[in-house]
């Protein structure tokens, strides 16, 4: 697809400290100036409610949305689980798989780079928001906005998060299998365990960011404890979607309109689904 050839991709965790504007990119994590928010004009965007989907169609849900955006400049939010548990590789990684371990869970490559990821006890959210190309700063602050806005609701509910740069825990490989067992400074931190990482992808005229938070270990994962295994939370998944979607929406202006995916949406990614996502020649192109 010709917008696959316009965009970069990257997989980095990027962390809340304070509330400023914008978005980052794929491969490189900067900071910088530009804002959103700093508008005075309300706008409109999308909300689409938590619901779940397969592994390849969420990936394309997606994509078909960034493509959307990109043409129509609408920002749009989209909060999501996994209808099984499901094994995201990272856009470089390679197919072979370490072991056995995940041998009976569905999979999909994702069009970020970074570590796989076993998506099973989390909420995950996209964002699709319009933004030229040459606003990396902005980028770089979208990660930051995005985690500042989860780490101040975990807050409120008595969770202590906070970007893995703040962190005196040692921690192992960068290169490690596993997204949640790397690091990146603006990765948000409980306990010294990550619970929340970030990816972006973008094109000349819009950027996308999905990422994830782990609300409770999966038995394929064992190793990776949420916020329900780190702390007494009981928060649920919608309760902090519906939190986050309002911090965001008065952080950047934005008058959100509810739904679910629409059907529409879906059919712009049902071929996505099948070019790509579920495809060998997808699966095998590391």
């Amino acid at each position: 697809m010709t917008s696959q050839q316009r965009e970069s991709r990257s997989y980095v965790g990027r962390h809340p400290s304070s509330k400023t504007s914008a978005v980052s990119e794929p491969s490189s994590k900067s900071s910088s100036s530009s804002s959103s928010s700093s508008s005075t004009e309300q706008r409109t965007g999308r909300l689409f409610l938590l619901q779940s989907f397969e592994g390849g169609e969420n990936m394309a849900i997606d994509q078909a949305i960034l493509d959307d955006v990109t043409i129509n400049q609408i920002p749009t939010l989209r909060f999501y689980d996994w209808n099984q548990p499901t094994l995201s590789l990272g856009y470089f990684q390679s197919y072979e798989l370490p072991g056995e371990r995940f041998a009976e869970v569905a999979k999909v490559r994702r069009s970020t780079g970074g570590g796989a990821i076993l998506h099973d006890h989390e909420l995950t959210y996209s964002l699709a928001m319009p933004m030229p190309g040459n606003q990396t700063g902005a980028r770089s602050e979208l990660y930051r906005d995005v985690h500042a806005s989860i780490a101040g609701i975990l807050a409120e509910h008595g969770v202590a998060a906070h970007p893995f740069r703040d962190d005196p825990k040692p921690f192992g490989s960068d290169k490690a299998f596993l997204c949640f067992q790397r690091r990146t400074d603006e990765d948000l931190v409980v306990s010294g365990y990550k619970i929340l990482g970030s990816a972006q992808r973008r094109t000349k005229t819009a950027v996308l960011q999905h990422g994830s938070l782990l609300l409770k270990a999966s038995r394929w994962a064992p190793e990776l404890p949420g916020i329900h295994d780190l702390t007494s939370a009981s928060l649920s998944a919608k309760e902090i979607a519906d939190e986050f979607a309002q911090a965001f929406a008065e952080l950047h202006n934005i008058h959100w309109q509810k739904s679910q995916v629409p059907d529409e949406l879906k059919q712009k990614a049902q071929p996505i689904r099948t070019e790509r996502f579920d495809s060998d020649s997808w699966w095998h192109r590391h």
